[in-house]
């Protein structure tokens, strides 16, 4: 997957699905130029095409309420077809396109991040309904793992007032305004406007379906690349690199509680729990340093939560200073 810089806003990357003759399917994500996620069963369902094997064809897309109409066109890549467990598949219903559309001015690709633990805080998604196909914003708070695939997170309402998730926001974008990243793509509703429930894929379990999305949702390379030969830095360095977390305003605001939600499982979960706030960006600083891509993976995250401030700026030059990265390189 080709990479490069993408847009940390709300809109970035958002497309509509459209049939060959123009009518909405739902919704998609431009990860990078010429690559679209959506649901398996958008595309199917636009193609009229079911059945375990990838839909023959192209699919429309186009961005709706943008003054600029050009439609594109779009198909599976070769490697990008994972029918959901409603198909009676395993694949998470993941669908990637490949397309040499180029999208209207502004629109850009949007910046991916990892879900993380649901931890009941909230997100937003943008879909394409029928009573408002140019696109409607919901809200919703993550949950919980569950539903019809083990890989999907809950999604409940917030509240009576907002517009609620059905069909023409499946392969919508979940946006978290915390990290300023899409951290999810809408699969499934509930379909009871009472309960206002509904699913969606993490981007970590996309990437792990497609593993040319790892470095755009992750940061660093995927699991499997060469160690870094940079010798790690001392108990003394730790604490300094701690220090300079600490000064970054959204660490410290919730000792560090986001910034470890952007890490690795298996390196979060490792990360032991206390009170004092140096002590816990300490214990997130140590776990990283015990695991072979623990620099990249912090650095990621670090990039994720504030990239302009200052004070990320001087902590992201200290890592450069006491614990330099290995020959291979850390990844953008």
């Amino acid at each position: 997957m080709a990479e490069g810089d993408g847009q940390s806003t709300p809109a970035a990357g958002r497309v509509r699905v459209l049939t060959p003759t123009g009518a909405l399917r739902g919704a998609g994500i431009i990860v990078a130029p010429g690559s679209v996620l959506t649901c398996a069963h958008v595309v199917a369902g636009a193609l009229r095409q079911d059945g375990p094997t990838a839909p023959v064809g192209a699919v429309g897309l186009d961005v709706g309420g943008h003054p600029d109409r050009a439609r594109g066109e779009a198909s599976v890549a070769a490697d990008g077809w994972f029918p959901g467990p409603l198909d009676g598949a395993r694949g998470g219903d993941l669908a990637v396109l490949t397309t040499t559309w180029r999208p209207p001015p502004g629109v850009g690709f949007a910046r991916l991040g990892p879900c993380g633990d649901p931890d009941r805080r909230e997100v937003h998604v943008y879909g394409h309904p029928a009573r408002a196909p140019d696109g409607l914003w919901s809200r919703a708070s993550l949950v919980g793992r569950g539903g019809p695939h083990r890989d999907w997170v809950q999604l409940d309402g917030l509240d009576s007032a907002t517009a609620w998730i059905e069909p023409g926001f499946s392969g919508a974008g979940v946006w978290d305004p915390a990290t300023g990243r899409v951290v999810g793509m809408v699969t499934a509703a509930l379909g009871d406007r009472g309960t206002r429930a509904a699913w969606m894929l993490p981007m970590e379990a996309a990437a792990r379906l497609w593993p040319a999305l790892a470095p755009a949702v992750t940061g660093h390379a995927p699991p499997g690349a060469a160690p870094s030969a940079a010798k790690p830095p001392t108990d003394h360095q730790q604490f300094a690199l701690a220090d300079a977390l600490l000064r970054v305003s959204l660490v410290e605001e919730d000792r560090a509680a986001t910034l470890l939600r952007l890490l690795p499982a298996h390196i979060r979960h490792g990360v032991r729990d206390h009170p004092r706030a140096r002590l816990q960006v300490f214990y997130v600083v140590q776990a990283c340093v015990d695991h072979r891509d623990g620099r990249a993976a912090l650095v990621a995250a670090l990039r994720m939560l504030d990239e302009s401030s200052e004070a990320a700026g001087a902590a992201l030059a200290l890592f450069d200073e006491v614990w330099p990265q290995g020959p291979g390189g850390d990844a953008p």
